[in-house]
C-alpha cells in the first residue's frame, strides 16, 4: 500500500473504534504514524505509482445532484442500521423474547 492508503486506512481504522466504544485502541491507532500503521498490519509501502498524463473531464454535479445522493447515502445508512439492529436483537436474544410477546397478545 501507498503511504496515503496507510494513512486512510489508519483513519478509518480511528474513527471505526470510537463507533464501536474502543476508545483505548483508537487512541493507540491515533498516535501512530501511516508507516507505524503499515508495519503493525503487516504492509508493505510502496512508492506512489507514477501519475498517467490523461486529462479526465470532470463534470461539476449540481446542487440537486449531490443532494439526491447524500439522501440515498443516507437512506442506506438508516437501511444498514436497522440490519445491525435486527442481528443484535438476535444475537442478545431480545427478538425471541419479543416474538413471543406478540404470541401471547394474539
Amino acid at each position: 500500500m501507498t503511504l496515503d492508503e496507510a494513512e486512510a486506512k489508519r483513519q478509518q481504522a480511528v474513527e471505526f473504534l470510537r463507533r464501536i466504544g474502543r476508545e483505548d485502541e483508537a487512541e493507540e491507532f491515533e498516535a501512530m504514524d501511516a508507516t507505524e500503521y503499515a508495519e503493525h498490519r503487516g504492509a508493505e509501502l510502496v512508492e506512489n505509482p507514477p501519475r498517467r498524463n490523461r486529462i479526465m473531464r470532470r463534470r461539476n454535479k449540481s446542487n440537486s445532484e449531490l443532494q439526491a445522493e447524500l439522501d440515498n447515502a443516507q437512506e442506506y445508512i438508516e437501511e444498514l442500521e436497522s440490519k445491525l439492529d435486527n442481528i443484535a436483537g438476535i444475537a442478545t436474544g431480545d427478538e425471541d423474547e419479543e416474538e413471543g410477546n406478540d404470541a401471547g397478545q394474539d
